[in-house]
């Protein structure tokens, strides 16, 4: 099973490196977009955990 990561990676590499039709490109990007999306909110979530843990100062 792919991480978020690891699919972005793949997507953006084949958006660069191969050919397709146009009706593919738009679904390979769509996905693209939705899956940084997904990435976008999990790392506000930590980012938002990660400030209620940090200590005192």
């Amino acid at each position: 099973m792919l991480t978020i990561y690891d699919e972005i990676q793949q997507l953006r590499a084949e958006l660069t490196a191969c050919i397709f039709t146009r009706s593919e490109r738009r679904a390979a990007r769509a996905k693209l977009e939705k899956l940084l999306a997904e990435q976008a909110a999990i790392d506000r979530k930590f980012d938002a955990m990660a400030i209620e843990k940090e200590p005192p100062e």
